[in-house]
């Protein structure tokens, strides 16, 4: 990771008003670099762009269009308040609707206050939505018969998935509480958070055809999955004291662990199921020997996305920022901005 440290003289000291505004910035191949900084100027960036083109959403609250209809990538600075102290956390007030026509659209970095979906019986494909956190939880609806397909969910928080209309896609290293109506998915390297001791609450609400490998799930008691058709399960760790937890129909079990929830985390129920940016998800030393079938860590810290600390973008990121608030005696103003360029 490289860090740069910048000056600016007072040659420089308008961009660093545009940033105080909370400008977004939309670059576009075709036409160039613009500024907007209206009081809804991620509606009215959106509205500029054209597919292909990437959004950057500074810190603060912005607006968004009813529904993203073109083929975008879109930055925040982030959503993990320790971590963007110099340019506050990027938040989209509301919903975040994506319909078929923006195939191929990429968002990170941001926090969500209401729900993600896609429109309702609407192939939307090739989405990819990475180290965000998302409020409202995630909605995937439909009857199949138009399904979603090859989208990647990566290092995001998710209090509930549910995904009726969604085939064929990916979910890595996302702490996510709960799950309904998943087919044909993988869930790799996930955390899940669901663990009332409760008889009647599963984590997974029906899983037909689906694998999960190298889990981790909070959940001490049986009730772990409702309905499963035949879905895969490999080395994910299960907090319940029975090596036959409730998984339905005919499931296919491959070297998984068995242990109690005091040997995985130091959380407990009800903490335990809504994420908090105080707590440690790392895992206890004992439940952490039980690596995924990959020979890395089970759960959010292993895999091919290993969660990333503060989940900070994978754009430079302004760690910190310190302006002068008087000139010198050459009527210069003094910045000093220390920029990381993120390997990841």
């Amino acid at each position: 990771m490289k860090t740069k440290s910048i000056l600016f003289t007072l040659t420089f000291l308008c961009s660093i008003i545009l940033f105080a505004q909370k400008i977004v910035v939309l670059h576009s191949p075709t036409n160039g670099v613009q500024y907007f900084n209206d009081d809804i100027a991620l509606q009215t960036a959106y509205t500029a762009a054209i597919a292909g083109d990437t959004l950057y959403l500074p810190g603060g609250t912005h607006f968004p269009p009813t529904r993203f209809e073109k083929q975008l990538t879109i930055f925040g600075a982030g959503h993990y308040p320790s971590a963007t102290t110099a340019t506050y956390l990027t938040k989209i007030s509301g919903n975040f609707v994506i319909s078929d026509e923006a195939d191929g659209l990429y968002l990170e970095g941001v926090e969500i206050t209401g729900q993600l979906s896609f429109d309702i019986n609407e192939s939307v494909n090739d989405v990819t939505i990475k180290r965000c956190r998302i409020n409202g939880s995630m909605y995937i609806l439909g009857n199949g018969t138009i399904p979603a397909e090859n989208n990647t969910f990566i290092e995001n928080i998710i209090p509930i998935v549910q995904v009726d209309n969604m085939l064929n896609s990916m979910f890595f290293n996302n702490i996510i509480r709960e799950i309904y109506n998943a087919r044909n998915l993988s869930f790799i390297n996930n955390t899940f958070l669901r663990s009332s001791p409760s008889s009647g609450n599963q984590v997974v609400n029906y899983a037909n055809n689906c694998l999960f490998k190298n889990n981790v799930f909070y959940q001490n008691n049986n009730n772990i999955c409702e309905g499963n058709g035949s879905s895969t399960w490999v080395n994910n760790i299960f907090c319940t004291s029975t090596t036959t937890p409730l998984l339905g129909l005919d499931p296919i079990l491959v070297d998984n662990y068995f242990m109690t929830l005091s040997d995985v985390t130091t959380l407990i129920y009800p903490d335990i199921e809504t994420f908090d940016y105080s707590f440690d998800y790392h895992l206890l030393p004992l439940a952490a020997a039980n690596l995924g079938d990959d020979g890395t860590v089970t759960g959010v810290y292993g895999g091919f996305y290993p969660w990333k600390d503060f989940s900070i973008p994978t754009n430079p990121h302004i760690s910190s920022k310190n302006i002068s608030a008087t000139t010198d005696v050459n009527g210069m103003i003094q910045v000093d901005i220390n920029v990381h360029a993120q390997d990841n």
